[in-house]
């Protein structure tokens, strides 16, 4: 007979399903909710019908920061976390993770994978890249001088280059 699991652990299991259906990675998951890798595989399949992707993950938010729109996508997606967890914690939670998901879904303009929205807001708090206000418009963007992309406001760069079309 299978042990009834607590409710902590339920609630565990449940944040790491909706993780995986939304795609993070199986070792993120694992990261996030100490839930061994070989059950979350296992959802995985359950879930996708596929095995989950094998390979290298990235070392940080770089490779994922592509363009204006994207360093704009993630930034948003940063200020909302941010936002929404007002204890402002150093570690990136499973459940704080999903509630903005979930909120920037409804607000956001879509096309954002959650892999880089998680390493967006692990590398802005732990300083792996800056977190900077920009002079112009004053929001808040992920700043790194060694991205071109990134190394000015993504929103004033998107406006100025509606303003020209």
């Amino acid at each position: 007979m299978a042990a009834l699991l607590a409710l902590d652990e339920l609630e565990n299991s449940r944040v790491a399903h909706e993780l995986i259906r939304l795609r993070l990675r199986v070792p993120i998951v694992h990261y996030l909710t100490s839930i061994h890798p070989k059950p979350l595989r296992m959802r995985w399949r359950q879930v996708h019908g596929e095995s989950p992707h094998n390979g290298k993950l990235p070392d940080s938010v770089r490779p994922f920061i592509t363009n204006p729109m994207m360093l704009a996508k993630l930034s948003s997606f940063v200020a909302l976390y941010n936002r929404l967890d007002e204890g402002a914690g150093r570690s990136v939670t499973a459940a704080m993770l999903l509630s903005a998901w979930e909120v920037h879904g409804r607000v956001g303009s879509g096309g954002l994978d959650i892999n880089a929205a998680w390493y967006a807001i692990r590398d802005v708090r732990s300083r792996i890249v800056g977190w900077e206000r920009c002079a112009r418009c004053q929001a808040m963007y992920i700043y790194e001088p060694n991205v071109s992309h990134a190394r000015s406001c993504p929103f004033c760069r998107l406006a100025l280059a509606k303003a020209r079309c």
